[in-house]
């Protein structure tokens, strides 16, 4: 069973739904070592923090808050697509505090490593799914196992199908 017993208001997805991906994304990582899926489960157990509790987020650690979630699903958009480090001015637009950006140092490692750029994939659908965003799951199926190989089609189209059914459930679903 899920450890989430709740979501924050800001979800868009109700929480079985939410619950129901966190555990089979993990169970999908575990299988598959895949980037994208770690970085889908980080952003889904994000939100199982306790009231005030600062937690382990997809981008490092802080409470699950709307405004966090859209930062971090902004900067992990421009990680995931490889771009330079941001202007002083983009971070002031999209409203991120100095003391939530990354350094010119920190980016280009991130920004320069495909595991890396597929875990911010991850991070960017998935926060996307849950901000009401993007409202297909099965984006967060992962393309790519941890070893950098593409995971066959058959298997593939297996775990979209499989989130479209989770995303849908109003029912706990064994994910196994």
């Amino acid at each position: 069973m899920s450890r989430l017993s709740s979501v924050p208001e800001w979800v868009c997805p109700p929480l079985r739904a939410v619950a129901n991906i966190e555990l089979f994304l993990l169970a999908e990582y575990r299988r598959t070592q895949a980037p994208q899926a770690l970085g889908s489960w980080v952003s889904l157990s994000w939100l199982g923090a306790a009231a005030g509790e600062r937690t382990p987020g997809p981008l490092g650690e802080g409470l699950p808050s709307k405004a966090a979630a859209w930062s971090s699903m902004l900067v992990a958009d421009a990680l995931a697509e490889g771009e330079p480090y941001p202007p002083p001015g983009w971070w002031a637009v999209h409203e991120i505090a100095p003391e939530d950006r990354l350094t010119p140092g920190a980016w280009e490692l991130r920004a320069g490593d495909s595991y890396v750029r597929h875990y911010m994939h991850g991070v960017v659908v998935t926060l996307g799914w849950l901000l009401g965003e993007l409202t297909d799951p099965r984006l967060m199926a992962p393309f790519f196992d941890g070893a950098a190989r593409r995971i066959p089609v058959a298997e593939l189209e297996l775990c979209r199908a499989r989130l479209l059914v989770l995303s849908a459930s109003p029912h706990p679903v064994a994910t196994g």
